[in-house]
């Protein structure tokens, strides 16, 4: 998968992946998960938190089979749109919040994040982002 940069080049080459400041949305948005490394639906959750690299998420129903590494698909249902992710799962604490790392979408699903991000940024109460919950 190639990524594409401002300046309009494509590739990896000497771009660095940099986070942007994490924000809780003012809105609900949903993701459906699905443990692609265990072949197992998850289910729906909220996002609790998101950067244009990752999201946590809460409220994942049952007792989910997952563990540190997995490969997820997640799907973001939000005002903004739908969009399909690849994920991988890094963190998992006891109030039962799970940490992602986001694989770079395509072109389209850049420019959906980013307008989500956007859109969480200019509802924010403040000039600064809102921090995460952890």
């Amino acid at each position: 998968m190639t990524l594409k940069d401002f300046f309009g080049e494509t590739g990896r080459g000497g771009l660095e992946r940099r986070s942007l400041p994490r924000l809780a949305p003012a809105s609900r948005i949903w993701v459906a998960v699905e443990n692609t490394t265990r072949n197992e639906l998850l289910g729906m959750a909220e996002v609790a938190d998101f950067s244009g690299l990752g999201m946590a998420l809460r409220g994942l129903a049952g007792d989910p089979v997952a563990a540190l590494g997995d490969k997820l698909r997640v799907t973001v249902i939000a005002e903004e749109g739908i969009i399909p992710l690849q994920a991988r799962l890094v963190r998992i604490r006891r109030e039962g919040v799970f940490g992602l790392t986001l694989e770079a979408p395509s072109e389209p699903g850049q420019c959906l994040l980013l307008r989500m991000y956007e859109h969480a940024a200019a509802l924010s109460p403040t000039d600064e982002p809102r921090a995460a919950s952890d």
